[in-house]
């Protein structure tokens, strides 16, 4: 996760919540939901010299204390090519209508 971030990461949730960097990755260290399943359906890239922009519906399955949970939201993402490595510079998760 430290090598895939930006020192700069501005991750928006799509209930509004805005981590940075440091806020990110200690959330997806401590976060005590098991992983099931996790899918990216509808990926578009698009690349601008150092720039790339992702836009993806993002879809999970997960269960917390034996509760199931399901997540279906859109996801745009900024990505940045820093000292040759591309990084997740900003993403942005929104409900669907």
């Amino acid at each position: 996760m430290e090598r895939l971030s930006a020192e700069q990461l501005s991750y928006g949730h799509s209930d509004g919540r805005v981590q940075n960097k440091a806020e990110f990755i200690d959330g997806v260290m401590t976060r005590k939901a098991t992983v099931k399943s996790i899918n990216f359906p509808d990926l578009k890239i698009a690349v601008a010299g150092d720039a790339a922009i992702a836009r993806h519906l993002y879809e999970s399955e997960s269960e917390t204390d034996g509760k199931p949970n399901s997540v279906r939201i859109g996801t745009l993402q900024v990505w940045q090519k820093q000292g040759g490595n591309w990084k997740l510079l900003a993403r942005q998760g929104y409900k669907l209508a």
